[in-house]
């Protein structure tokens, strides 16, 4: 009696069976559209970061061969200073003058000492006087 039933509800169940699996696809293709649409806009958002990456590297390899530079050249004024201090004797001439105002020297023994003219003598002793 329950025979003749069968192939009506095994027709029945896949339907059924169908129906869940159009269902299930249906929402397998939603996610994965939703997947493709988040991958596009993690490789533009790499891109981009690969962009500014970039720009950014550039920009530092910029500015350590502008510190280089600055680095010679600030090395380039000091042996330069340095040579100037040193080749300029009448720097020490003053420098021994005004280390002799300040222990009480007077204008004649500036004069003598330091072979500096009288007006030179009376201006380093008036500027460096206590």
């Amino acid at each position: 009696m329950y025979l003749q039933y069968i192939p009506w509800l095994a027709l029945v169940l896949a339907f059924v069976f169908f129906v869940i699996c159009l269902y299930l696809i249906n929402k397998l293709i939603k996610k994965t559209h939703a997947l493709e649409v988040l991958v596009k806009s993690l490789l533009a958002s790499n891109e981009t970061n690969k962009q500014q990456f970039t720009e950014i590297h550039s920009g530092a390899v910029g500015m350590g061969k502008k510190i280089q530079q600055l680095d010679s050249v600030i090395k380039k004024t000091q042996e330069n200073q340095l040579n100037l201090v040193a080749q300029a004797p009448e720097n020490r001439l003053y420098t021994r003058a005004v280390k002799m105002v300040e222990l009480g020297a007077s204008i004649e023994e500036l004069m003598t000492e330091c072979e500096l003219p009288r007006a030179e003598a009376e201006l380093l002793l008036n500027l460096h006087r206590k």
